[in-house]
Formats: structure tokens, sequence, C-alpha cells
């Protein structure tokens, strides 16, 4: 993954209308201009409105919903023909909700960007929101709902959400990869691009794929950054991603001289901290605002959970040896805060999440394999980094795509992939054999960031680079220039508050 006032109404039908004259209000797919949402910050040049479109593209007479867009308009004076489509990680997460201001995104340097809320998001119409499961998350998060019994109580809470979504009226074949890909093609259209360049992150790096797949033509370029392509089985290595991090720490400890004298038996430490906490809670002193005043048991998962956040931050990579050895030896200072942070209730709109994942991800993996990766004998506390079980899968009850979402995509639009050295959650090798089916891709890790590589200022130049020509050459010093994870800093003592 990548890593987070005043309503004004901007008319969209003189900027973006086409020479030929508007369809009828009643055609379907259309755009329709609406006000921006009051929060967004006053003086900032953005046009809003709803793209509206089938609830499912394969019935006929399905019911409209409605995705809100936002474009946000280039500084340039003339800004390139060929905009900008930004799709962050998921599925679930909002494109739109905490969008409020484009001024420190560089890509207006050159070009709009242009956002779109996706299908069942929190500020769709209709949002598929269970907020049921949302809470039973945060228990699980804090320890209160562990092991069978969490699968069980998700299963049983996507069941009722399921039942009271249908009821509402919503068709949840409807929310597929492939369907909000053909909303994208469709918003293309009717905002008057000829083509335009797709930029995703994590999950929505599928998403591009899959533009790729079926509506090649208006792309120009792409570029996918942290990348889930649409053949790998997440599901059955999402413990083995993040233990594949934890060994780059433990390894790469060893072979710093100062980490390496500081902390010689690290792997055998983290084991003992998951151990310890299994077998009796740490005890941590959570801040009340942080919990909500309930109880939080930290055992192995929490433990795990918390090292796991701090793995997405590139400050704190380096400090990882350190906050597991001084919290295997009972001082918890570094590690509190890293468990507060993971408290509370989700904020994914998990009806779209189990939507897309029970119809096009879970159907193509090996259950027996899926299993395994919470198991106890890995040594991460049981942690579950998976999306969703095959309990809870079978509770929301959608249709299985066709088998070709889950094939490769071949395509020879030019592309620029990042990657980083310690991510977690969409491992290196995924975006590297995307080389084997684009000829035209590009491949680029940053030695010792995470998630979410390219949102930094190296990304950020290499990204405008291969925006402004997709063939030329990148200027890759900067990526050459990293240094990557110090794990030295360990050995240094904290400054105290």
């Amino acid at each position: 993954m990548f890593p987070h006032t005043t309503a004004f109404v901007v008319s969209l039908f003189v900027a973006l209308a086409a020479p030929a004259a508007q369809p009828p209000s009643s055609a379907v797919p259309r755009f329709e201009p609406t006000p921006c949402p009051a929060t967004v910050e006053p003086g900032e040049r953005i046009d809003c409105g709803l793209l509206v479109v089938p609830e499912n593209r394969n019935k006929a007479g399905s019911r409209l919903i409605q995705l809100p867009v936002m474009r946000l308009r280039s500084r340039a004076e003339h800004p390139a023909a060929d905009p900008v489509f930004y799709m962050p990680g998921g599925p679930g997460v909002s494109a739109t909700a905490h969008l409020r201001s484009g001024k420190r995104n560089p890509l207006l340097d050159e070009r709009d960007l242009v956002v779109m809320e996706p299908r069942g998001g929190r500020m769709a119409r209709p949002a598929l929101e269970c907020p049921e499961i949302n809470a039973l998350k945060g228990d699980i998060a804090a320890g209160r709902l562990r092991g069978q019994k969490a699968l069980d109580a998700l299963a049983k809470a996507a069941g009722r959400c399921r039942a009271t979504l249908i009821a509402s009226g919503v068709d949840l074949d409807g929310y597929t990869t492939a369907a909000t890909a053909d909303d994208l093609e469709d918003l293309r259209k009717l905002l008057g691009y000829a083509q335009w360049n797709l930029q995703g992150l994590s999950y929505s790096t599928r998403l591009m794929l899959t533009v790729l797949r079926r509506h090649p033509s208006g792309v120009r370029s792409v570029v996918l950054d942290s990348v889930l392509p649409p053949e790998v089985n997440f599901d059955e290595v999402s413990a083995t991603n993040l233990q594949r991090v934890l060994d780059l720490v433990f390894n790469g400890c060893a072979v710093d001289r100062e980490c390496g004298a500081a902390y010689p038996d690290l792997r055998q430490r983290f084991a003992q901290l998951v151990a310890t906490a299994e077998r009796k809670p740490l005890p941590l002193k959570l801040k009340e605002s942080m919990t909500g005043g309930r109880p939080v048991e930290v055992r192995g998962a929490q433990v795990v959970e918390a090292l796991y956040s701090a793995l997405h931050r590139v400050d704190l990579i380096p400090l990882v040896p350190r906050i597991i050895s001084r919290a295997a030896a009972g001082d918890y200072t570094e590690l509190t805060p890293l468990v507060e942070d993971n408290q509370g209730p989700s904020t994914m709109s998990w009806g779209l999440r189990l939507s897309v994942w029970c119809s096009e991800e879970l159907p193509f993996e090996d259950p027996a394999r899926v299993v395994a990766q919470r198991s106890p004998s890995l040594g991460l506390g049981g942690v579950d980094e998976g999306t969703a079980s095959a309990e809870t899968c079978r509770a929301w009850n959608v249709a299985t795509v066709p088998a070709v979402e889950n094939e490769p995509v071949k395509s020879d639009v030019p592309a620029l992939v990042f990657a980083g050295e310690f991510d977690p959650d969409t491992p290196p090798d995924w975006g590297r054999q995307l080389l084997e089916s684009m000829p035209h891709a590009r491949y680029v890790e940053l030695r010792g960031h995470s998630h979410g590589a390219s949102f930094n200022p190296c990304g950020a130049q290499l990204t405008l680079a291969f925006l402004r020509d997709p063939g030329a050459p990148l200027p890759l010093d900067c990526v050459l220039g990293l240094r990557g994870a110090d794990f030295g800093q360990s050995a240094s003592v904290p400054p105290r508050n």
C-alpha cells in the first residue's frame, strides 16, 4: 500500500462540454455536476460531480448508483491534455472522504488530477457499510476477541450486514473490480479525455491492471505502487509476507556492526516477546483516549500488529530491533504508542471489501493454505493478516467472477512500477513479475521504504518524469543514492521526553 469551509459551486457544463450536444439528463451513464463538499479548502480549483451508472452492469434494468467525482485543476498555465486518475488502496477505502486540497500534490504542477469514489465506498450512494464488522475489528485489535470466536463473530456479522443491505435494495454482485474499471472508462469518456494516465496504490493497482485488460485504448500510461496483481493469492501468504520483512530486519541488524553487537540474539528476543505476551497479556499502560476506556489485552497478535504498523514507516523501520529488544526486557516505552495507534474500530467500508474479496480473491485460493497463515505455530501470535475468511465469504454469498479476473494482465501500455523493500503487504516480487507480461513496464524498488514507496520526493520526481515522457530514461540518481534502513540507529539511546 501507500499510505494522510465554505462550499463553492463550479459548473462543469462549460468546462467539460464537448462540441456535440449534451446527452439528455436521463442518459446512462452520465455525469452530473454538483457543488463540492463544504470541507474543501477555500480557494481550491476543484470541480465536483456525480457519475451515474448501473449498479449491476450485467443485469438489464439494474437500478442506478451515484459515485462522487473530484477534478483538481492543474496549477500550470497550459496543463497537459492527459490528466492523472488516482485511486487509493482497499478495497473499502474512500477516495474522496478526506480530500480537501491539492496544494501539496506535485502532479498538479503539470496536469489535472481526477479522483472518483469507488462504487460502494463511504461517499457513494449506496455506501456498503457494515458498522458491526467495523466494531468487531476494533475488539480483535484490542485482544478482546480472538481465534475461532473472532472468525465466527465476523461471519455472523457479515450475514446480518448482507441481509440489511439486500433489504435496502442493494445488489451485492454488482460490486467488483471489473465493474469499477468500467466506471472509470465511462468517466473518462464523459469528461472528454482521449486518454489519461492511471495511478494506483495497493489494491488499486489491481483495479488499474483491470482497466488495462478491459479498456487499454483510453490509457496513455500507468503508475503502479505496491502491486497486488490479480493472479496472486494474497490470503495464502498474508502472514508469510510479514515474516519476510521481519527476517529482513533480523538479518539487517545482524550484519550491521552496531546493531548486531547491541542485539546479537534479536530473532530469539522477538520469539520470547511474542511467547511472553501469549502466556499473559503485557502490562502496557495505554491512554484511555486511545482505547475509549475499554480494556485491551496485549497478547502476541497485538505485539505483532504493532510491529507490522512500524514496518510501514520509514522513520521507524531502523528502530524495530530496539523496540523488540526493550519490550522483551520489560521496557514497553516504544511499543506502547504503536499498540495505541492500532486501537479503535475499522474505518473500511466492509460491504464493498467483502463483495470484491469474496467474489474474486477467496474463490481462487487454497483453503488449507489460508488457514495455515493464522496458525500460532508461525510464531506470530496467531495474527490474522488475511482479508476475509472462508466462513465470512460463505455468509456474504456473492457470485464468483470469471476465471480471467484471476489471470495475469498482458499490456503494451507504458508502466512505472514502484516497490518498497520492507513492504509487509505486497512484496517487491509481485511488482517485479509484471515485467513478464508488460514489456514496456519499468520496475523501481526503493531501499529502506515500505508500502506506498513512491509517496516521497524521490518517487514524485520519477513519477513526474515518467508522465512527461513514458518512454524516456528515468532520473534514477535519487534511487541509487538510497542507503536503506540504518539499523545502527537502534543501538543509539533514544531522547528522553
